[in-house]
């Protein structure tokens, strides 16, 4: 325990970064054995606990440096030397921490050194009667906070505050820490005006105070509700499933820009970490933690199903697997000791930064593992593994190395959130459209990312992000071709297929049917018939108005008529169900009629007349070949639509990938059904004046029925011959 407070990086340059005590305010293990006994007082009644092995007391001068007592200046006092405050701690003076680090008094004197320390107290800060006066803060300033978590968080997810390069909006709003993290009372405890427990979310890594997760305002609750001024954003450009299936920090915080963590290396004893890389430029990568870098988050599942942005930090270490199962790590003396056994025929480039990469080199440090841990009194059972990458790697009977899929904790890769360095609108994912995420140059589904420190090149082993997450190349260049092409050059096409119909128009002109003058004698179009017509009609433009406002993400459309994603989404929704149903209804009704018949070659032969000049006359039935053509398209488009859109309802819970190919397919096949209804109606209307009033009555003429349907108007004036003989 004594040593566990005191030591900190060996690095000269960070002689201000605390050891592992420096961010623990004192008192509790700091200050108290596992007996509850003070530790200053317990080693002095009894000296000899210092020789014993007792964790508590090994090697330690409690006795001469005091214990870490809970100091609240640290969190409280504006101005705290937190650098001093660790500067005392590495040098043994825990007794007198505080005192140096709040600027009470000089201390002087270093307990490591052998000496004892003395206080010169500043007298300005003291009254006449001996009290202290301090202007201390509450809540507790952001700088404060920052002492420890400036530190950590910037090595976990590349987090800083007051950063111009690495900016947040929150923090430029004047907003602190305590805003989002206030205190609050703990129902578990019986005195609540001492409030410590702090309000957090729900992070992926650390278990600390889980009963608290989830206890924070997350973005909707101050975004939707206004809280403390904050805007509340309508997302109009943004697909509803995109608000459920993403946390908001993925379009919010696309980039960081100092290093964080990459990875960390035990193998030499002490730890090695390893900033985020430029895979790009490796010459150009950051040096240490903390410099400034711009990068890319990663994304992971959160457990709420939310894919967020995360920052994995890929450990490269080493455990024993012990007889009852369980991987153990080992400690830093540990594997310190194999590495000097093994380092010669290791042959390190830098010995400080070994690359345990080849089967030859894992094999002797696992080997050196095997010989240095005989002995040991901690493991009934000797058999050390090696961990990287998501594998691991271990010796069989025959001293040869077997490598398998890592499935020990050893290989988690949740990642830590990434929630800080909020960008500003402008900068988000999707200001820019949906290129910003479903370009080939955007980091989202082609960003390469690190899965181990060195592969067995030595080089980096890389993913792409999309892969990463669930979504299979194939799906990403399917979808891709959806936002890229097919949605820019819809509008072309569509021009092209109107310029076409209207050439069409002029080359052929239009059939003259004799709607006006002849009398209107045979019920072509029952009613029932015409009423699921018209529903179907209705419906598909609905359909089709809602679907050019996704496809197109036209926002002052879906504002002007819906004023909401969700309301639009819904619709169409609803829309589309009523429009399957009347498409089942008018199957069950004109099925019958759309068989083809061996007449229906000439009709095809001819063109139906649309280009063989006016008065050219084909066979037909009820329908002509071209109406069949026409029926069975839209037959196989609406169960296209039909069963896509249907599984896109539940977009949010089918796989990426999955997800992508629905999207994609009823996007593609939409156009063609939209395509396929303007060419219809330019048949039914400008092409054959007046056939539109079949509509409204649901009669011809028979003149009319002779000419265009001449089979079935033979068929039609037999059967009225039969039922009248008289006629």
């Amino acid at each position: 325990m004594f040593e566990w407070v005191a030591v900190g990086p060996t690095d000269p340059k960070n002689i201000g970064q605390p050891g592992c005590g420096g961010c623990h305010p004192g008192g509790g293990g700091l200050e108290f054995d596992r007996d509850g006994k003070r530790y200053d007082q317990r080693l002095k009644e009894d000296p000899s606990l210092a020789q014993s092995l007792d964790g508590d007391y090994y090697k330690s001068k409690w006795d001469k440096s005091g214990v870490v007592e809970a100091d609240c200046l640290i969190c409280h006092l504006p101005g705290y030397n937190f650098p001093e405050r660790n500067k005392q701690l590495k040098m043994w003076n825990f007794k007198w921490a505080s005192t140096a680090a709040s600027g009470i008094g000089q201390v002087v004197g270093l307990v490591k050194e052998g000496q004892e320390p003395r206080v010169f107290y500043n007298r300005r800060l003291f009254n006449e009667d001996g009290k202290i006066v301090l202007d201390l803060a509450y809540p507790p300033p952001s700088e404060n906070c920052n002492f420890c978590h400036g530190i950590s968080d910037a090595k976990k997810r590349g987090f800083s505050w007051n950063d111009r390069r690495n900016f947040d909006v929150h923090n430029s709003r004047g907003m602190s820490c305590a805003d989002c993290h206030p205190a609050i009372e703990d129902p578990k405890l019986k005195i609540t005006r001492i409030q410590h427990q702090f309000a957090k979310g729900d992070e992926n890594v650390s278990s600390v105070r889980d009963d608290l997760d989830n206890t924070i305002m997350t973005c909707k609750d101050c975004h939707y509700q206004g809280y403390m001024g904050a805007p509340r954003p309508a997302h109009l450009s943004v697909r509803p499933n995109h608000l459920e299936k993403l946390a908001c920090e993925v379009c919010h915080i696309p980039q960081l820009h100092i290093a964080g963590g990459e990875g960390f290396d035990v193998t030499t004893g002490a730890m090695v970490n390893y900033p985020t890389m430029n895979l790009h430029d490796p010459a150009k990568s950051p040096k240490r933690i903390g410099d400034y870098f711009s990068w890319h988050p990663r994304f992971a599942h959160l457990k709420r199903g939310q894919l967020a942005p995360v920052n994995v930090l890929l450990g490269v270490f080493y455990t024993n697997l012990d007889k009852d199962g369980i991987h153990y790590p080992l400690f830093g003396r540990e594997n310190k000791k194999a590495y000097e056994k093994a380092k010669d025929q290791l042959k390190p480039a830098d010995p400080m930064k070994p690359e345990i990469h080849t089967p030859e080199q894992i094999k002797i440090i696992l080997t050196a593992l095997s010989e240095t841990l005989q002995g040991s009194k901690r493991f009934q059972q000797i058999k050390p593994y090696y961990h990287k990458g998501g594998m691991s790697y271990h010796l069989d009977d025959k001293g040869e190395v077997v490598a398998a899929v890592d499935h020990t904790w050893a290989a988690h890769m949740e990642g830590f959130n990434i929630n800080h360095n909020v960008a500003p609108t402008g900068l988000a994912l999707g200001a820019g459209g949906c290129g910003d995420c479903h370009s080939t140059e955007a980091h989202m589904f082609k960003g390469q990312i690190v899965t181990s420190l060195f592969g067995p090149t030595g080089k980096p082993d890389t993913i792409s992000s999309g892969r990463l997450f669930g979504c299979q190349p194939w799906a990403f260049y399917l979808n891709q071709f959806h936002q890229l092409y097919l949605t820019p050059y819809v509008s072309l096409l569509m021009l092209v297929l109107v310029f076409g119909l209207v050439l069409h128009y002029t080359g052929q002109g239009p059939k003259v049917a004799d709607f006006y003058g002849a009398p209107t004698e045979i019920t072509w179009f029952p009613l029932s018939e015409r009423w699921t017509h018209l529903f179907r009609m209705g419906s598909f433009l609905i359909l089709a108005f809602t679907g050019y406002i996704f496809f197109f993400n036209n926002i002052t459309l879906l504002q002007m008529s819906f004023g909401t994603p969700q309301m639009a989404v819904i619709i169409h929704w609803v829309v589309g169900l009523i429009f399957l149903a009347a498409s089942v209804i008018s199957f069950g009704i004109w099925g019958k009629y759309a068989r083809f018949e061996p007449y229906d070659k000439e009709w095809l032969a001819k063109h139906g007349g649309y280009l063989g000049g006016k008065e050219v006359e084909v066979p037909a039935g009820r329908m002509n070949a071209g109406q069949k053509i026409f029926f069975w398209l839209t037959t196989i488009l609406t169960v296209i639509m039909g069963v896509t859109g249907v599984a896109l309802i539940f977009k949010t819970d089918l796989p990426l990938t999955l997800s992508c190919l629905m999207s994609t397919i009823h996007g593609f096949f939409a156009v063609i059904f939209v395509a396929a209804i303007i060419a219809h109606a330019y048949l039914g209307t400008i092409a054959n004046p007046g056939t539109w009033r079949i509509l409204v009555d649901g009669k011809v003429s028979r003149n009319w029925a002779k000419k265009h349907h001449s089979v079935w108007y033979k068929e039609y004036v037999k059967e009225e011959e039969d039922k009248n003989p008289e006629a």
